[in-house]
């Protein structure tokens, strides 16, 4: 069995770890006996550090062993619904010499990862999945793809995945155990200092074993695939990560938010990658030193080391894999990278997407002036409410609540001023709202996520209306002009 020497060392610290607390716990306990049986005195003393230290390090231990199995992520993909995927997964791991997993599932991250039950300390493998990134698969070329599966199948061949479960189950236990013994208590501090120095010498253990899996996974693609498409798909993973967490930010949380989510997501992906207005930041993510700041206790090599590696290879360019769009290995890659981006938000296409979300984010202020409308004029929330307050002087009333100036250093003109830009502001957006409605107006939304609206926002006629010995007289007209009703109000 091809298990590497630190790995075994890790596995066998991790045993170490164990017995560290179980040698605390009874050195605790004799320990105090001890005193108890020699100096009574003393011994009590001491059970007011012993008792809190002992319990602590019980509890610590407790909740490693309640730590209960994580239901696998993403969407499961099967030989029938994806043949020419399972036929690639199935064509690399004879290639490299392993089985091919039992399970692939699709997952929303920019990742690709295997893992496998075990049983017996990992000598039996009860199932192994594979997981592979949709962005990864709407994004990079097939001849990529193979290269980060054929990177997967590595980890398998190597048998990384059996011991490399109870290593990273390990880290895991050891950080927990210290997350439950941190405390201001001095029986916690004394505990917590033992435990963390040799958490601190298995987690460097552990890092170097995970990082050596790395490469050795690593060569396995480039040999697959050559070290040319093995070193472009490694580059391109956090270029893509960076572009992916932008576009979720600020489009798919931002959807969702509103109600919302798009179809065809990852074209959506696509087309923020392409989009001319983000390539400087694309490029100053693909030129970024990655070595600087590392953690050493990270579990992955700098991708810039990975890469320099790959390529000192030399590895011939591979022939025989596909050369199109990755997404050609599904069938309705679209219906399929979807179906990953789950959620119980309204489907809707791109074109309609950033209007209705701006839409609803109008709304959300727009309300908000609404009611505050009602509760000075004891009458219904409406747009014709809103303007007889304005009207009445009344904009310090219609200012949000939390954002009123205080009364006792704030005069009245001060407080005006302050109000003036929030009302304003809240004002613009109901009439927007009032035209979108009719159909006279819409917003449109690009991928950095600048907001234009398409239409005659009466910018002018909304800031007359707020000034100081202005009115509403003009803005009405014009809003009568347009057909906007007086007791109009947005729909949600």
């Amino acid at each position: 069995m091809r298990f590497s020497a630190r790995a075994a060392v890790a596995v066998a610290m991790l045993v170490g770890f164990y017995v560290l607390l179980l040698g605390l716990a009874v050195g605790i306990v004799v320990g105090e006996a001890l005193l108890l049986w020699n100096r009574p005195l003393s011994g009590l003393i001491g059970l007011t550090v012993a008792v809190p230290a002992f319990f602590a390090l019980v509890a610590a231990v407790i909740t490693v062993d309640r730590v209960e199995r994580a239901t696998p992520v993403g969407v499961a993909v099967s030989p029938a619904e994806q043949p020419r995927l399972w036929d690639l997964v199935t064509r690399i791991a004879a290639e490299v010499g392993t089985r091919p997993p039992d399970e692939v599932r699709i997952i929303t991250e920019v990742n690709a990862a295997v893992s496998e039950e075990t049983r017996f300390l990992g000598l039996r493998v009860v199932k192994r999945r594979l997981y592979l990134g949709a962005p990864l698969l709407a994004c990079l070329t097939e001849e990529q793809v193979t290269s980060i599966l054929a990177h997967e199948m590595g980890h398998y061949g190597n048998r990384d995945t059996r011991l490399a479960g109870i290593v990273m189950t390990g880290r895991d236990a050891q950080v927990r155990v210290l997350r439950k013994l941190r405390g201001d208590t001095e029986a916690r501090a004394v505990v917590f200092a033992v435990i963390a120095e040799y958490t601190k010498l298995y987690l460097r253990v552990s890092s170097a074993v995970c990082r050596r899996q790395e490469l050795a996974a690593d060569a396995v693609s480039a040999r697959v695939v050559g070290s040319a498409t093995a070193a472009s798909a490694l580059r391109e993973l956090p270029v893509l990560t960076a572009a992916w967490e932008v576009f979720v930010e600020r489009h798919l949380d931002v959807a969702a938010a509103a109600g919302y989510l798009p179809n065809g997501v990852h074209d959506g992906f696509a087309d923020l990658l392409a989009c001319a207005d983000f390539a400087d930041f694309l490029e100053e993510v693909r030129q970024a030193d990655d070595t600087g700041d590392r953690d050493e206790y990270d579990s992955h090599p700098p991708i810039s080391e990975r890469v320099a590696t790959i390529e000192a290879f030399a590895a011939e360019p591979a022939r025989g894999w596909g050369t199109g769009p990755a997404t050609g290995l599904l069938v309705e890659p679209g219906r399929v990278l979807d179906a990953v981006v789950t959620g119980s938000a309204a489907r809707v296409d791109w074109a309609e997407l950033g209007h209705l979300v701006v839409r609803a984010e109008t709304v959300v202020a727009a309300e908000r002036l609404l009611r505050a409308a009602s509760r000075v004029a004891g009458r219904p929330a409406t747009l014709a409410a809103v303007l007889d307050a304005v009207d009445a002087g009344k904009l310090v009333d219609l200012a949000p609540d939390g954002l009123r100036p205080g009364s006792g250093s704030s005069g009245p003109r001060v407080r005006r001023e302050f109000a003036r830009g929030f009302v304003g502001e809240d004002l613009a957006g109901l009439v927007a709202l009032a035209h979108v409605d009719l159909g006279l107006a819409h917003w449109r939304r690009d991928w950095v996520g600048d907001v234009e609206y398409v239409g005659d926002p009466l910018t002018e006629l909304v800031d007359a209306a707020v000034a100081d010995g202005g009115g509403t007289a003009d803005l009405r007209a014009a809003l009568a002009a347009a057909g906007v009703a007086p007791d109009y109000r947005p729909a949600a």
